[in-house]
């Protein structure tokens, strides 16, 4: 399939309701393998990218975008990322795009299309975008590509500059970092051949994959595929925990092996999902780990007594927009209602499993304060028999509450927020 049709078919799923990640593992396979980068760079950075990509269309089209048919749509922002953003040469971006369009539109559509971005390529110096001084939102919003809601919360909270530089980093195109499972050593690993890492700054075992596949990359390494913001959870959780140690909402799992293996303890994993827990199985061979699971409602955990319990909770992701392409524009301030009411039965149910003198980490990969300090206050009201306890070290991303807080604009990571919270005995 051509990279650009593979694109649009990607883009045409998600419209439909499909989630990206799982639209684009259906549909590469069928991409020459030296075209599908191309192929997922160009449909994942229409979906990050959208809103910007359409102020462009807006600013050369004769017509709104609310009026443009949705697949001449979808073909126009590929053929804008392309001259915008990977800055392809004008007859490649121009061309290629009308000619894989036309076997799906037509010829009088994919006319339509040519003539846009010709107008596009010719006007490329022109500015679509609202001044950030004077309007602030709407330059979030088209420039920044995020929804207005989304970025009027960021902006209550932190300084334009600060919300501008978590906009920016959550429409990059994410890193593939592998994690060491063992070792602190700065330096590169031997690694399989045709792999090639270089170390994260400020993240001791955290490497970026420069080159190679991950497959490679974890053939030869005693690592997993595990971003910063995630691996200073399973760090936050201190030194030896308690046994035994559950994950009560591990798929994939990641966390749960790095627990295992960085404290040599047994592990069980627990999700409410069989499939997405099945992905487990395959690591904890590799990697010889002690790590066991179970399907299990994190809300009434079926265990008698556990000296620690991580509850990684399902959360709307604000931390994570720039891994999961389509994610943003599937929030909405009442999904976040939700979330929370889940999170506050999920803590509550985990709590209980947890022993006297055990520890409870409460964890989500949101920057939103209804999902983090604001549900451990909360909880901390209702459960006296809990305190927080800030972690025995000191971190860089530790609040002056003691609590875990991965900030995007600053680490040019994922986001992360979890608390440690001891029961008393």
């Amino acid at each position: 399939m051509n990279p650009r049709a593979a694109a649009h078919r990607i883009l045409a799923e998600v419209r439909a309701g499909a989630l990206s990640d799982r639209a684009a593992s259906r549909i590469l396979p069928a991409v020459d393998p030296a075209d599908r980068g191309l192929a997922l760079e160009i449909a994942f950075g229409c979906l990050r990218l959208r809103a910007r990509l359409d102020a462009w269309v807006r600013a050369f089209a004769d017509r709104p975008t609310r009026r443009i048919d949705a697949d001449v749509l979808d073909w126009l922002r590929i053929g804008v990322y392309q001259l915008t953003e990977l800055r392809t040469p004008d007859h490649a971006a121009v061309g290629e795009t009308v000619r894989a369009a036309r076997g799906g539109l037509g010829r009088g559509k994919a006319g339509y299309v040519n003539a846009v971005l010709r107008a596009l390529a010719r006007g490329r110096d022109a500015d679509p975008f609202p001044a950030p001084e004077a309007d602030p939102v709407a330059y979030l919003c088209s420039w920044g590509s995020h929804p207005e809601w989304l970025v009027r919360r960021w902006l209550e909270r932190w300084p334009l500059s600060d919300v501008r530089r978590l906009v920016e980093q959550q429409n990059r195109p994410p890193d593939v970092v592998v994690r060491m499972l063992t070792g602190d050593d700065p330096a590169p690993p031997e690694v399989p051949e045709g792999v090639e890492l270089t170390p994260v700054a400020g993240w001791p075992r955290s490497f970026t994959l420069a080159k190679g596949s991950p497959e490679a990359a974890l053939s030869g390494l005693r690592a997993v595929i595990q971003d910063p913001a995630a691996s200073a959870v399973v760090d936050y959780v201190g030194g030896r925990p308690a046994e035994p140690v559950l994950d009560a909402c591990a798929a994939p799992g990641t966390k749960a092996l790095g627990l295992a293996a960085a404290h040599g303890v047994r592990v069980v994993a627990l999700d409410i999902s069989r499939r997405r827990l099945a992905r487990l199985a395959a690591p904890a061979r590799r990697l010889d780990l002690p790590v066991s699971a179970a399907v299990a409602d994190a809300r009434r955990l079926p265990v008698a007594e556990a000296g620690t319990v991580l509850a990684d909770v399902p959360c709307t992701g604000t931390g994570v927009l720039r891994r999961r392409a389509d994610a943003r524009w599937r929030l909405e301030p009442r999904g976040l209602d939700d979330l929370v009411a889940l999170q506050r039965e999920i803590v509550d149910g985990c709590a209980e499993a947890v022993r006297p003198g055990g520890l409870l980490v409460y964890s989500t990969c949101s920057l939103e304060y209804e999902e983090n300090e604001a549900q451990v206050d909360a909880f901390l009201d209702r459960r006296p028999d809990y305190r927080r306890e800030p972690p025995e070290l000191p971190e860089a991303c530790v609040t002056s509450r003691g609590d875990l807080f991965v900030r995007p604009w600053l680490t040019g990571t994922d986001g992360a927020y979890a608390a440690r919270l001891r029961r008393v005995a």
